[in-house]
């Protein structure tokens, strides 16, 4: 019996020895790693795929990717890679200047490259004499998947010393490259050699605003991309909320840009990850495409569909124009926008019944789908006191005025809902409290909160502040008590019988995210994103269709509709609505340039002159082909002309809108007969 079961355990434990050294035999392939190896001669490690290959040198930093189609060229370190604060002083760094830098390879099994330690940073004004300080930085580069994409991620080590900045990895050698494709408004390309001097952001003069992330101006999306021949890559931020990117582009060119990280309340923090995707043949439609995939990868990406399931209301909005009523204007006075020569112009006020008139005559012109936005209904009028705007304007009705509007929309079958904001923080508001105001890190000028950064602005202490819109002087409200302020106005109105269908919360989806350093209640630029979403979605339980400005990319999970962006500055391209136009509804256009509405599929406007014959019949395609499109994804655009006057977009359905704007013409196939202006928007 003993000699039977030693012979059991014998025979079990050379099973499992062969099941071992089956294991240890497997190959890479075989359990799904990339078939990626890494080897070094001196100084240069290659990163060596079946694809792309990647060269770096260990001395200078710089990196060189090879693929099937052509190279891509990253420059070596420079002296402002690092921005660092340590001790109170501000310096900059040359990251091939540590002391220390160690490489080896580094592979986690589903991406492979090498791992590069940085340390023994050294500076010479600091306070406590020590020429060296507490700083590394920890560096990746990896090829991940079968498209061999290359990821680079950062992460940094901090003691008392923090990063500021980091430019890294560095911007592409421009040299080579016909465009670059940025996603700021709704897409632009920009040539290598575009006569003008250009730039996202800044508009010159006393404005001192810079690229940042989530600002509609500087990136609608967190991508951009290069076309070289038939060749192209994408460079897509995997971590956006504090990133921004280098930029520079003379007039004549080339262009510069390369990955920013921003530091996130004084201190670089967590790790940082951008992606770099190579097409052999593609442009901007492929790059676009590329970053579609990668939103609906990370659950960014929610679609109509989706949004209609969850709230039913918002199906009315497709092929619904959209109007805009205002109340009252109320110019403060004192304020940068009030007029001293002519008062005639601070001040005007239509009622909410002859808002009421207005709607029941269009009504009467045949006009039977409007979704109506309400502005100017605060108390003292359009962007004044927020975020305490109750009671509704007195001198326009009142809540009772406001109370007949609501009814008479219901009335008529219109959609109604109220411009309303959330950030702007007026010191003349009821609940304004310096210590619910968005501070900055210190005090030392100027304020680096934008729009202030461009209109001119001053700081009380560590509070930025501004006065250019019509209320005065304001801060910014800490994103943190924007929920509770939201839903305080709106249980007010429910006491009074208003209960709107949405909300348009101004600002959120164009400003960026701002951080707060008040020690009591600190605010990262994630926590503003987080505590701004609670805002679209107590609007969406609670009301129903969600709205807001503009739309960077990071709303669109929590919004049905955005307004308008503004056109390319160099050659427009539609990289958003290729992206999301089946996610989140835009006008592309409104009334200023029709021809791009219609390219788009962009939903209908109601004209200022509704007895223009002309921009009804217009209105009515657009609304027509919303009513087609507007649940189904861009699959293309392209430019029918060198001259790129004559477009053509591509819907899944197979529908195309080709425009012609030399002649002011479009053409929709399959053909959309024109509703008749009796059967209108039935």
């Amino acid at each position: 019996m003993n000699t039977c079961r030693f012979g059991c355990t014998l025979l079990v434990l050379f099973h499992v020895l062969l099941l071992s050294v089956s294991a240890q035999k497997l190959q890479r392939e075989e359990w799904g790693a990339p078939q990626v190896s890494v080897s070094h001669d001196r100084n240069h490690w290659v990163i060596q795929g079946r694809k792309n290959k990647v060269t770096l040198n260990g001395s200078d930093l710089a990196m060189k990717v090879e693929t099937r189609s052509g190279n891509w060229m990253m420059v070596p370190s420079s002296e402002n890679d690092l921005l660092v604060n340590s001790e109170g002083v501000e310096f900059s760094l040359r990251l091939s200047n540590a002391r220390n830098i160690n490489i080896k390879p580094y592979d986690t099994g589903y991406k492979t490259g090498v791992k590069i330690r940085l340390e023994g940073f050294r500076h010479s004004n600091l306070k406590s004499k020590r020429s060296e300080f507490d700083l590394a930085l920890c560096l990746t580069i990896c090829l991940e998947g079968n498209e061999e994409e290359l990821v680079c991620e950062a992460v940094a080590i901090e003691g008392v010393a923090r990063i500021r900045q980091l430019d890294w990895p560095k911007e592409l050698d421009a040299s080579g490259v016909d465009c670059t494709v940025l996603s700021n408004g709704r897409g632009n390309l920009l040539p290598r050699n575009w006569p003008d001097a250009y730039d996202p952001i800044n508009k010159g003069g006393a404005d001192k605003s810079f690229v940042e992330s989530n600002l509609i101006e500087c990136w609608s999306m967190s991508w951009w991309g290069f076309q070289k021949g038939k060749s192209a890559m994408i460079v897509i931020v995997e971590t956006p909320d504090d990133a921004a990117y280098k930029f520079r582009h003379p007039a004549g060119g080339p262009t510069v840009i390369g990955p920013r990280w921003r530091a996130s309340l004084g201190k670089l923090g967590y790790p940082r990850s951008v992606r770099f995707s190579f097409f052999a043949e593609g442009n901007y439609v492929d790059m676009a495409k590329r970053y579609r995939r990668h939103v609906m990868d990370k659950g960014q990406f929610v679609s109509l569909k989706e949004k209609i399931a969850r709230q039913p209301l918002v199906a009315q909005l497709i092929g619904t124009p959209h109007l805009r009523q205002s109340i009252k204007r109320n110019f403060k006075p004192g304020s940068f926008r009030y007029d001293v020569k002519d008062s005639a112009k601070n001040y005007s006020v239509t009622t909410f019944d002859d808002r009421v008139r207005q709607l029941r005559a269009l009504k009467a012109k045949g006009i039977n789908r409007l979704y109506v936005t309400l502005s100017g209904w605060p108390y003292l009028g359009y962007d004044r006191q927020h975020p305490d705007g109750l009671p509704p304007a007195p001198e326009a009705g009142g809540w009772d005025g406001m109370k007949r509007w609501a009814e008479a929309c219901k009335e008529l079958g219109f959609l109604y809902n109220l411009h309303d904001q959330y950030r702007d923080y007026y010191i003349d508001a009821p609940s304004y409290d310096p210590q619910f105001a968005v501070h900055e890190e210190d005090t030392a000028n100027p304020a680096k909160a934008f729009p202030g950064s461009r209109f001119g602005f001053w700081k009380e202490g560590s509070i930025p502040f501004m006065d250019h819109w019509d209320g005065g002087a304001m801060s910014y409200l800490s994103a943190r008590f924007a929920p509770g302020h939201l839903a305080k106005n709106y249980r007010l109105m429910f006491q009074h019988g208003i209960r709107t269908q949405g909300s348009y919360l101004d600002v959120f989806g164009y400003i960026p995210p701002t951080e707060d350093f008040n020690p009591e209640h600190p605010l990262t630029r994630t926590d503003c994103m987080k505590y701004q979403a609670e805002c679209f979605t107590w609007v969406r339980n609670n009301l129903g269709i969600v709205g807001t400005e503009d739309g960077a990319d990071w709303v669109v999970p929590y919004v049905d509709y955005c307004n308008e962006a503004s056109a390319g500055k160099c050659i427009s391209v539609p990289l958003y609505t290729l992206v999301y136009h089946d996610a989140v509804m835009t006008p592309e256009g409104e009334w200023r340039d029709p021809l791009r509405s219609i390219l788009n599929g962009g939903y209908p406007v109601l004209p200022r002159d509704v007895d223009n014959k002309k921009e009804m019949d217009l209105m009515l395609q657009i609304s027509a082909l919303h009513e087609r499109v507007a649940l189904m994804e861009m699959t293309n655009h392209e430019f029918l002309d060198e001259k790129r006057r004559k477009e053509r977009s591509t819907f899944a359905d197979g529908t195309t809108v080709t425009i012609d704007r030399d002649a002011g013409t479009f053409e929709i196939q399959p053909e959309i007969r024109p509703p008749d202006r009796s059967e209108s928007n039935k």
